[in-house]
């Protein structure tokens, strides 16, 4: 095989949940461990994040080495225009799904496909020597088959797209049937904004989502559920969504930094409380410790549950 196999697609079409993390830190340890921690795909974010090629590069090779399938989300369209040569070079580098975002035409959508596939799916150029191939072909042992390599790669990358405004979600029935598409998904706060929308979680914005889903259902693709909830998550998976954008790494690791502050804080403030400083007539100051908690009594300290786990008993009253 000359190109390297797309497990995500072999997941989905093995009807498995699949789940990726957005990286939009520059550093390939964090794609190692979404690798690590379960994940099955890497969402190298370009849209949002400025890269250099360099650094897209060392983060494919990461994701390949974590076990998982490298997707890179390309800038916007712009006036009907997907970034066509942003693709071809990702491509180049090893990625194996593009994801599109603000996508609002069949023709926009076409455009994608054939920036993504080969002859005669696309309009791709050949070339064996570079990273979406498992080596450089010909090789000493391996003799190059023009024909099976272009098949190959267009079986193993895949089209993503979003959809992320009311034109976008207007044409939906005929972005779906561009030969090509394999994934599309809902882009809440791009649409809330074009749509003149003050809230992204709005009834408006939900309708528009379900409106999609409903379409990819009808249209016997795979849809794209974007979420950091995992209650959420188990929600949509019972009415047969199967592929999850999880949130990001700086959301990720804001959340869990402020816990970890707020806890912290917490657990000081009850100590703090336990210290009684007293003066005698001789005006010497002594210092009384009041004595922990029996178990049994937790302490409830502002913003940490009583019995809080990480205050290693301070909070809760534990020995």
């Amino acid at each position: 095989m000359y190109i390297r196999r797309n497990r995500v697609k072999e997941k989905l079409q093995n009807g498995e949940l699949v789940l990726g993390m957005e990286t939009w830190i520059r550093d390939p340890r964090l794609v190692e461990l979404a690798g690590q921690a379960g994940f099955d795909f890497a969402h190298i974010e370009f849209e949002h994040v400025a890269r250099n090629w360099e650094s897209v590069e060392n983060m494919v090779r990461a994701a390949e080495l974590a076990g998982l399938t490298p997707l890179f989300r390309t800038e916007q369209c712009i006036d009907g225009s997907p970034p066509l040569n942003q693709i071809i070079k990702a491509l180049k580098l090893g990625v194996k799904i593009l994801l599109v975002p603000q996508v609002d035409t069949a023709e926009q959508a076409r455009k994608v496909v054939a920036a993504t596939k080969f002859p005669p799916a696309g309009q791709r150029g050949i070339s064996t020597t570079d990273r979406s191939a498992t080596a450089l072909f010909p090789t000493p042992e391996v003799a190059l088959d023009v024909r099976r390599y272009a098949d190959e790669s267009n079986q193993e990358t895949m089209v993503w797209l979003l959809i992320e405004s009311p034109e976008g979600v207007a044409n939906i029935d005929s972005i779906l049937a561009v030969e090509g598409v394999d994934v599309v998904g809902f882009g809440h706060q791009d649409y809330s904004l074009s749509a003149g929308e003050t809230n992204d979680g709005s009834s408006r914005v939900h309708e528009a989502r379900e409106t999609v889903y409903q379409a990819v259902k009808k249209a016997g693709k795979t849809m794209l559920w974007v979420t950091p909830d995992p209650e959420e998550v188990g929600r949509q998976a019972a009415r047969g969504v199967n592929l999850f954008l999880t949130g990001t790494d700086l959301n990720l690791m804001d959340t869990e930094m402020r816990k970890l502050a707020t806890k912290a804080r917490g657990c000081q403030e009850v100590n703090d409380d336990r210290e009684i400083t007293q003066r005698d007539d001789n005006d010497t100051e002594h210092v009384e410790i009041r004595p922990e908690p029996h178990v049994g009594a937790p302490v409830a300290v502002e913003g940490i549950p009583a019995g809080g786990e990480g205050c290693r008993g301070r909070c809760s009253g534990d020995p």
